[in-house]
């Protein structure tokens, strides 16, 4: 996985790749001609057809398996990201609210109390 040996690097979208991701139809199966118990994952034709990756649609190299992993996971980081962030303004703003409720409710118990009082004194 050296730098050096590798061109044509390309950003890529995490979210996006995410995306392809929970769309992707995840099965089990037996291979026909091995006896090497159960397997999960997803085909190798749906994979070329969500990620355009490898040189085959028969087939996923494991180095693109574990890129779109990853990739998956760094879109799952940035929706939690967002979220969290999301969630603590709401937060604050709700703090806020809350403190301004009972700045008016003791304002409303301090003038029941003032005309109770003068009520009272009549």
């Amino acid at each position: 996985s050296d730098r050096n040996a590798k061109e044509n690097f390309a950003p890529v979208s995490p979210i996006e790749v995410l995306d392809h991701v929970a769309t992707l139809p995840i099965t089990t199966w037996d291979f026909k001609e091995l006896s090497d118990g159960r397997h999960m994952g997803p085909m190798a034709q749906d994979f070329k057809a969500a990620f355009g990756l490898g040189n085959t649609e028969t087939g996923i190299a494991t180095v693109d398996a574990d890129g779109v992993a990853l990739a998956a996971i760094q879109g799952l980081n940035e929706k939690l990201e967002v979220r969290s962030q999301s969630a603590e303004a709401d937060i604050q703003a709700l703090k806020t609210e809350n403190a301004e409720l009972r700045r008016e409710l003791q304002d409303l118990k301090h003038l029941v109390i003032t005309l109770t009082t003068k009520e009272n004194t009549k």
